[in-house]
């Protein structure tokens, strides 16, 4: 019989507050930072402050972000992509809006072919930054998680249990940090081991960059009574 214990996993947060509440957590001045890693304060406020276009250019940050992720014990690889992603969106915003500020002010009227054509701008300027919203909201998201069986706060008296279930692809979902394998659709269907009594069944949801789903399962296991 199997004893299971739940993990805790940290919820996902963009590249600057976890650069900041990690530091805060650890209790460590920026000056003994830049001490540590020769990053001057200025710019470890402006990592922390996700304001990147105030940064020497993109070798620099990434250097920084490498250093400064070590220096805190963070994955190093997975900040990098956080900045990618983070500058990208940036970057798209940024072009929008310097095309926005070309176009001259005109007067107010419906009936004119340039309200008409501003119109039009603004609705497909919107429409991007809706898509890009969409977008990262997608990345971080947590995956849905669809359990078919067993339902919560089942009973049983088998010694073993099958969890059957659906998950969006790429996902990695552990039940009691037991990694179970997904079919190409998301599918599936873990047998898991049952003691007499309660048994807890923590199930975790994780893409790259997204956030944790958590699940749980009380199952009671039953023993046969042979004396009735």
């Amino acid at each position: 019989m199997s004893n299971f214990q739940k993990k805790r996993i940290s919820k996902t947060q963009i590249l600057a507050d976890k650069l900041r509440k990690t530091r805060l957590e650890k209790n460590i001045a920026l000056e003994k930072v830049q001490e540590a890693i020769k990053i001057q304060t200025k710019y470890l406020e402006i990592l922390e402050s996700g304001q990147y276009d105030q940064l020497p250019g993109d070798i620099y940050a990434k250097a920084w972000i490498k250093l400064y992720a070590e220096f805190l014990e963070l994955d190093s690889k997975e900040l990098l992509a956080d900045y990618s992603i983070e500058k990208n969106i940036s970057n798209k915003i940024e072009i929008i809006e310097k095309r926005g500020k070309k176009k001259k002010l005109f007067k107010f009227n419906i009936l004119k072919p340039k309200f008409l054509k501003f119109f039009f701008i603004t609705l497909i300027i919107t429409g991007l930054l809706g898509y890009l919203g969409w977008e990262l909201f997608n990345i971080i998201s947590p995956p849905k998680v669809i359990i078919l069986e067993p339902t919560n706060n089942s009973r049983t008296t088998e010694n073993t249990l099958a969890i059957i279930g659906k998950t969006e692809s790429e996902v990695e979902l552990t039940i009691n940090d037991e990694i179970i394998l997904l079919d190409s659709e998301g599918n599936f269907n873990q047998n898991i081991n049952l003691a007499i009594g309660l048994n807890n069944l923590q199930i975790s949801a994780k893409k790259k960059h997204s956030k944790t789903r958590r699940l749980e399962l009380i199952i009671l296991r039953e023993s046969l009574d042979w004396t009735n």
